[in-house]
């Protein structure tokens, strides 16, 4: 008996330092991190109720938005909401919180029982809300201010230099289709079976760029980037 209270605690202490490497800081309440790490695809009951990262990620969605904001107003104190808008998507879009999740070291604690495919980058994404969200339960707004700014921008995202930096696709695609007038048009169906949308990019009645994702926006940006490595080479 005496053993397994040490190997408990030996593996308890082990996930209070895990976390804190993520975080920066030690937990107070560990229950919150697990949730957070646990996609759909791993979910498990207790006291007949379905536990999964979903409602945190939810919560973490509103309070990364938030925090973004927050810094990014303080920060560029003459600029338009126009271009805080701009900014603030170029660091919450799927792609670049599937690449912090990545940076920080979240994706080796995630808990799914999916295959690696084209949905991986969304539980990653998923994850890092989920995170945000249990922070924010765990230690307050203060503390998760705090992490985003110190763990996560300050390290890893450039705010100068991404400013600078469109990454709208289908945006850029349509301006450049109207300067050069080339007809520039979208198809985009949802997959039922493979649950995600795909999306073709034509110009002039030809397919240049195809993409998907788990919503037609994500999936109409992924064509756009790779209808653009052709596009201007071809007109």
């Amino acid at each position: 008996m005496l053993g397994f209270f040490i190997r408990f605690n030996r593996k308890k202490k082990q996930e209070f330092k895990e976390i804190k490497k993520i975080t920066g800081f030690y937990p107070s309440k560990l229950v919150y991190y697990k949730i957070a790490f646990t996609h759909k695809s791993a979910s498990f009951t207790h006291q007949g109720k379905t536990i999964n990262n979903e409602r945190l990620e939810y919560l973490g969605d509103a309070i990364l938005d938030a925090i973004i904001s927050d810094i990014l107003y303080h920060k560029y104190t003459d600029a338009y909401e126009g271009f805080l808008t701009r900014m603030r998507s170029k660091i919450v879009n799927g792609e670049k919180l599937a690449e912090l999740a990545e940076l920080i070291g979240l994706t080796e604690k995630i808990r799914s029982k999916l295959k690696y495919n084209s949905n991986q980058k969304h539980v990653h994404e998923d994850a890092f809300e989920a995170l945000v969200g249990a922070i924010y339960l765990d230690k307050g707004y203060k503390k998760t201010f705090s992490f985003i700014r110190s763990q996560v921008l300050a390290p890893f995202i450039d705010l100068d230099k991404i400013s600078g930096i469109d990454t709208n696709y289908k945006s850029q695609l349509i301006e450049w289709g109207q300067k050069y007038k080339n007809k520039v048009e979208f198809i985009t169906k949802y997959d039922g079976s493979k649950k995600y949308f795909i999306a073709k990019a034509i110009i002039h009645g030809e397919q240049y760029g195809t993409g998907k994702g788990n919503s037609k926006k994500e999936a109409e940006q992924e064509a756009a980037k790779n209808a653009m490595t052709f596009v201007k080479e071809l007109f």
